[in-house]
C-alpha cells in the first residue's frame, strides 16, 4: 500500500476516534442536567405528598372542633332538660337533640374518611422520601462515574492528539490540505473503503477502471461521486468449517 494513503487512513481512524470522544464529552453536561432535574421532580413529589398530607390533617382538626362545638350543643341541651315545663317544649328539645347527635355522627364519619386517607398519604409522602433519597444516592454514583469517563475521555483525547501528529508529520502539506479541506466538507469522513464497486461513504457504484485503481491501493483515487480518498480493504478469507 502507497505510504501516503496508508497515514491517511491511520489519521482518518484517529480523527473518527477523536470526533467521538469530544461528542461524547459534549454530551456530558446534559446528563448532569438531567441528574438534577430528575432530583428536582423527585424532591416536587415529596413536596406534593407533605402538602396532601398536611391539609388531610389540617381538615380532620377543623371538623375534630366542629364535633366539640356540636359536644358543646349537646351538653347545654342536656342541662335545659330539668328546666323544660311542658312536653311541647320537651319535643323540641328532643329534636334538638337528635339533629345534633346526626350532624355529629356525619362529621365523625367524614374524619373516619380522612384517617383513610392519611393512611395512603403517609405511605405516598415516605415513598417519595425514600425515592428522593434513592435518586440521590444513585445521582451521585452516577456523578462519579461520568468524572471518571470525562476524565479517561481527555486522555484519550491527548493520545489521540499525540499520535495525529505523527501521522501528520509524514504527509505532503498539499495532500494533508485536501485531507483537511474534505474532513470539513464530508461531515468528518475524508477517507473511505470500497466494498465491491461501491464507495461506502455515498455508496455510489464507481466506474470499473477506477475500482482497478482503488484495488491497487498505489495511489490517491478520489470517489467520483462524494470526492473522498478511496482505498481498498478486502474482505476477510472465510475459514472453511472441518467437515
Amino acid at each position: 500500500m502507497l505510504p501516503a494513503l496508508a497515514s491517511l487512513i491511520a489519521l482518518q481512524k484517529l480523527d473518527t476516534a477523536a470526533d467521538a470522544a469530544r461528542q461524547r464529552l459534549a454530551e456530558l453536561p446534559g446528563a448532569e442536567a438531567a441528574l438534577a432535574t430528575q432530583i428536582e421532580q423527585a424532591a416536587a413529589e415529596v413536596e406534593t405528598a407533605r402538602t396532601r398530607l398536611a391539609g388531610n390533617q389540617e381538615a380532620r382538626r377543623a371538623l375534630e372542633k366542629d364535633v366539640a362545638g356540636v359536644d358543646t350543643r349537646l351538653a347545654r341541651f342536656d342541662s335545659h332538660k330539668s328546666a323544660v315545663k311542658t312536653n311541647q317544649e320537651f319535643t323540641a328539645l328532643l329534636h334538638e337533640i337528635e339533629v345534633a347527635k346526626k350532624e355529629k355522627d356525619g362529621i365523625e364519619e367524614r374524619i373516619l374518611v380522612l384517617m383513610e386517607d392519611a393512611d395512603a398519604l403517609t405511605a405516598a409522602a415516605r415513598a417519595a422520601d425514600e425515592a428522593v433519597a434513592n435518586a440521590r444516592r444513585e445521582a451521585d454514583e452516577t456523578r462519579k462515574a461520568l468524572a471518571a469517563e470525562q476524565r479517561s475521555l481527555e486522555e484519550e483525547l491527548a493520545n489521540l492528539a499525540g499520535s495525529r501528529k505523527g501521522e501528520v508529520a509524514g504527509l505532503d502539506p498539499a495532500l494533508l490540505a485536501r485531507y483537511e479541506q474534505l474532513l470539513k466538507q464530508r461531515r468528518g469522513v475524508a477517507v473511505a473503503s470500497m466494498t465491491g464497486e461501491t464507495c461506502n461513504a455515498c455508496f455510489v457504484r464507481l466506474r470499473p477502471h477506477v475500482t482497478q485503481q482503488v484495488r491497487r491501493n498505489d495511489s490517491i483515487i478520489e470517489c467520483e461521486s462524494c470526492s473522498r480518498i478511496l482505498y481498498f480493504e478486502p474482505p476477510p478469507e472465510k475459514t472453511e468449517k472441518p467437515a
